[in-house]
């Protein structure tokens, strides 16, 4: 039901839709717009890096970033760890014995 009253409005607009000539308006209107506000936006967000990026060193961002990088590998190793259960490292070690002995029997004596 929803499907047909969005291709009926569809229709229903493209039915009555005009094009009406810009003949360069829209250019026109966008050269009158001040340009002092692209350069005042332009530097302050250069002063925000700036700030930004002093408050980093100030902080000892590295360090915290680096020590939080570590801890989420940590607990995501510990996490996975702590779920696999013993029917999955009996099959693991099944797997390996077998490709194990497989490679050792394609050895040229």
């Amino acid at each position: 039901m929803m499907e047909n009253d969005d291709q009926l409005i569809k229709n229903f607009l493209l039915a009555g839709k005009q094009e009406i000539e810009d003949n360069g308006f829209s250019r026109r209107v966008i050269r009158l717009l001040p340009q002092r506000a692209q350069w005042l936006s332009d530097l302050l967000s250069m002063a925000c890096t700036v700030a930004c990026c002093i408050l980093f060193y100030i902080f000892n961002g590295v360090e915290v970033l680096f020590r939080t990088i570590n801890e989420t590998i940590t607990s995501q190793a510990y996490y996975q760890a702590s779920n696999i259960s013993s029917q999955s490292l009996y099959l693991a070690a099944a797997v390996l014995i077998l490709v194990g002995l497989q490679r050792a029997c394609s050895l040229k004596w």
